[in-house]
């Protein structure tokens, strides 16, 4: 493996930085094809995993996105609010379960094809190459960075 270069103190060598940028640039793409819906990226995938594992325990679906609790709530306000997704009852008092509600699956239903333009955009845009480079690399950062 090559040796990276000496660490240069500047905001352009900042890899927070160059990633929240893509993902900002990425997330407007995904944002105006799903504007019709009313939907961020951030809620439909959200909504989609939930209709994926639901009914699905918050620790679970926290795990499963990569984020910690108090974002996933924060984010989860306006599904909830809007009728989107419920809180369900599970085994176990101490917790309850998210699951899709019949308006909630029918708006990701509506959302999905809005959804897989955007991705071929992105997808179309990067060229098979790189889209698959980028997606082991971030699974790769992933992996190396739980640890820590």
């Amino acid at each position: 493996m090559p040796a990276l270069p000496p660490l240069r103190l500047s905001p352009r060598e900042c890899t927070c930085f160059r990633i929240r940028g893509a993902a900002r640039r990425i997330t407007q793409i995904y944002s105006q094809h799903l504007a019709p819906t009313g939907l961020k990226i951030s809620q439909f995938s959200l909504l989609g995993f939930v209709i994926a594992e639901g009914p699905v325990a918050i620790g679970r679906l926290s795990d499963l996105l990569a984020t910690d609790r108090t974002t996933l709530t924060r984010n989860l306000s306006p599904l909830l609010r809007g009728g989107l997704v419920e809180r369900a009852a599970s085994g176990d008092k101490r917790r309850h379960e998210l699951v899709a509600t019949a308006a909630g699956r029918a708006l990701f239903k509506r959302a999905l094809p809005l959804w897989a333009t955007a991705e071929q955009e992105v997808r179309d845009a990067m060229g098979a190459r790189l889209t698959s480079e980028l997606h082991g690399a971030l699974d790769q950062s992933m992996e190396r960075l739980a640890a820590l």
